[in-house]
């Protein structure tokens, strides 16, 4: 990927991947996940005639880090549009993995009339997240992360916990991607304030989701896998929480990143879907 940079008026940089021309869509990526898991889907919708961008999230790069603006999911939901402020665009489609699709139900939540459609991978619908003792076992990264010594911790033994994680939650992903994936992790991670800003997520987050709790009426694709810390169940009533015309596509097997387990099936989906919304 080459990476462009942008600001917006009072300093807040973007760094991001620009490629194609055409309607604008924007693939935010998730944790533990860098700009280069979409690199794959940026080339393919850049040749299908979008044009894509494709940023790190804020405070996963050092140019990005703000001083005195916070990580919790109200502030972050206006992140899209403060993107497209400093690229000087009116609105796009959002795809948003994991932190990216909070990023991208915030960002039509908040910021409607930026938002032309949603696409989500591997989270629902805030409303849908249903606490059990499931849920908080899969997903004690959430308390673990806000420990003091988190960042210790993660760092140790060449990122055991990343590794443990991407074993945990995508069970059934292997070979060339995942292992390339999961290095470009470590490297971006290698940088002390990089991780700071990732546990900055953690650290910050207090189950809130303001308006995204509500219903959101914009279009969405959502997409999910059976072997996932949040049952299908989750992802196959999202769209009853969107706008009509709205879809779930859940793949059988897939966990945490769906988008990269079974990538054709993820683009051809995500390709209709495009279509559909012109």
């Amino acid at each position: 990927m080459k990476w462009s940079q942008a600001t917006t008026s009072d300093g807040q940089a973007f760094v991001f991947d620009d490629r194609g021309s055409g309607p604008l869509v924007i693939l935010w990526h998730g944790y533990p996940d860098t700009p280069y898991g979409w690199a794959s889907t940026a080339e393919f919708l850049a040749r299908e005639g979008y044009r894509t961008i494709t940023p790190w999230l804020r405070g996963y790069h050092p140019e990005t880090v703000q001083r005195g603006r916070d990580y919790r999911m109200t502030t972050l939901s206006l992140d899209t549009a403060r993107l497209l402020d400093a690229l000087g665009e009116d609105d796009a489609i959002v795809i948003g993995h994991d932190f990216g699709a909070a990023l991208a139900y915030g960002a039509a939540a908040y910021t409607p009339d930026r938002v032309r459609a949603i696409v989500t991978v591997a989270i629902p619908h805030p409303s849908l997240v249903k606490p059990s003792l499931g849920l908080a076992w899969g997903a004690r990264h959430f308390a673990e992360l806000r420990l003091p010594l988190a960042q210790r911790w993660v760092q140790r033994k060449d990122f055991k916990y990343i590794s443990d994680e991407y074993r945990r939650w995508a069970p059934g992903w292997t070979g060339e991607s995942r292992d390339r994936t999961l290095a470009d992790v470590k490297k971006c991670f290698a940088e002390p304030g990089n991780l700071d800003g990732a546990l900055s997520y953690y650290r910050e987050f207090n189950g809130r989701f303001g308006r995204a709790r509500h219903p959101i009426a914009k279009r969405g694709l959502v997409v999910g896998g059976t072997a996932d810390l949040i049952p299908a169940q989750a992802i196959e009533a999202t769209p009853a929480r969107l706008a009509e015309g709205s879809s779930a596509l859940v793949i059988e097997g897939a966990g945490h990143w769906p988008h990269r387990e079974d990538e054709p099936r993820f683009q051809a989906a995500l390709l209709e879907f495009l279509k559909s919304v012109g």
